[in-house]
């Protein structure tokens, strides 16, 4: 077995983090952490986080963190693997400066800091000297790591030609948690309403407002219900704007525990993934939409190059264009007023996820990109080869390492 360390001051309780460790295990390797927490305290980044009063102090916090990181690792045996996950930008640099060159360095940024900051929640303007610096320092974290690992073929592309990744790059598409098991689908009397479920950080990836004007549209009491679940930056303007529309059929809710989101999408008919327009947009599969795929719901999101790399619209996934209320009202339209339509679709979303991003598929694929990445080490990992993703019709495989 390799001897894994994941390391930095990412959060450990984000589901990109967790899904990185279960797969680093099912991979092969021996994985221990050598972790700092600095980011868990703080879920929705409202535009004061990036403010400059709030970057000093999580400077300062990040420096002190940076000193418990070296004791820790300088006290534990030396590993083979040093890994970084999402939030580690930071972890990247000082990763390299303790181990040197001595140990492999996988990266698994998740998203990038100038497609979140600069193409999504435009916090720095494009073209700015703060928008340059974040560009910096993307392209210095990409280059300090040996491998880094995407989550899309379509997000590799764009850091490739926006960034110029210097390290080599894979892609890992990333699944759900073993926590997101198929549920039976939900039987749906014909008065029943069809139940629509929304959880995020309310950013501008989501698109919320573009849930609330379908909504509208569709109008109260014509059989199509939405719960919208979460906090964040766009959260008060999306309540303002339901208010304002009269969508009393649109209910919000705060966070929820984690724990109990598989139980609240066993509940629901259909799930919502994302409808920005932003460049970042068109590049992920939100997490959301593997968990409620895992469940065996139907998931309604925006067409994307990336979603189209695992999921066939109209097959596992309802896809309309981006920011589009009326395409989006009329998809639930359709789901509503076709009640066999949901189950089928959610049933056919389980069995992809099942098929080409289980547990034991991210594993095999990890244990294959390491292979080619390091070829000193390939003797370490699972001799079993991934077993390949079965075509289907709009999606491409994974990039070969």
């Amino acid at each position: 077995m390799i001897r894994a360390c994941l390391f930095g001051t990412y959060n450990a309780t984000h589901p990109a983090n967790r899904l990185l460790a279960e797969t680093l295990a099912a991979a092969g390797c021996e994985l221990s952490t050598c972790h700092q927490p600095l980011w868990e305290g703080t879920r929705d980044k409202m535009a004061s986080f990036f403010a400059a009063p709030s970057l000093v102090r999580l400077a300062i916090g990040y420096v002190a963190a940076a000193r418990r990181l070296r004791s820790a690792w300088r006290a534990q045996p030396l590993p083979e693997l040093l890994v970084t996950g999402f939030n580690g930008q930071l972890d990247v640099l000082l990763g390299r400066r303790l181990a040197g060159r001595r140990v492999r360095h996988v990266f698994a940024p998740l998203v990038t800091l100038t497609e979140t900051l600069v193409e999504d929640r435009r916090v720095y303007r494009r073209g700015g000297l703060r928008a340059r610096l974040a560009a910096t320092l993307d392209r210095w974290t990409l280059a300090s790591a040996d491998l880094v690992l995407l989550d899309t073929d379509a997000h590799r592309t764009w850091v490739g030609e926006q960034l110029g990744a210097a390290a080599a790059t894979a892609t890992l598409h990333l699944g759900a948690e073993q926590s997101f098991a198929p549920a039976p689908p939900r039987v749906r009397a014909a008065s029943d309403p069809l139940r629509v479920l929304f959880y995020g950080q309310y950013v501008p990836l989501h698109g919320t407002t573009t849930i609330v004007e379908a909504a509208a549209a569709i109008g109260a009491g014509n059989g199509v219900e939405v719960t919208m679940i979460g906090t964040g930056p766009d959260r008060v303007a999306t309540e303002a704007l339901a208010r304002s529309r009269g969508c009393t059929h649109v209910r919000f809710e705060d966070w929820v525990s984690y724990e109990r989101l598989p139980e609240r999408l066993a509940g629901c008919d259909v799930a919502l993934g994302i409808f920005g327009a932003s460049a970042k947009a068109e590049m992920v599969i939100p997490t959301k939409v593997y968990q409620a795929a895992a469940v065996g719901r139907a998931v309604v999101s925006r067409d994307s190059p990336a979603l189209r790399e695992i999921f066939t619209p109209g097959e596992s996934v309802i896809a309309v264009p981006c920011a589009d209320p009326a395409a989006l009202a009329g998809a639930l339209c359709g789901l509503r007023d076709a009640p066999a339509l949901p189950p089928r679709i959610g049933a056919a979303a389980a069995r992809v996820v099942a098929e080409t991003v289980s547990s034991e598929r991210r594993g095999a694929r990890l244990a294959t990109i390491l292979a080619g990445a390091f070829p000193e080490l390939a003797a370490r990992l699972p001799a079993s080869p991934v077993v390949p993703r079965p075509a289907t019709a709009g999606a491409r495989a994974p990039a070969a390492f």
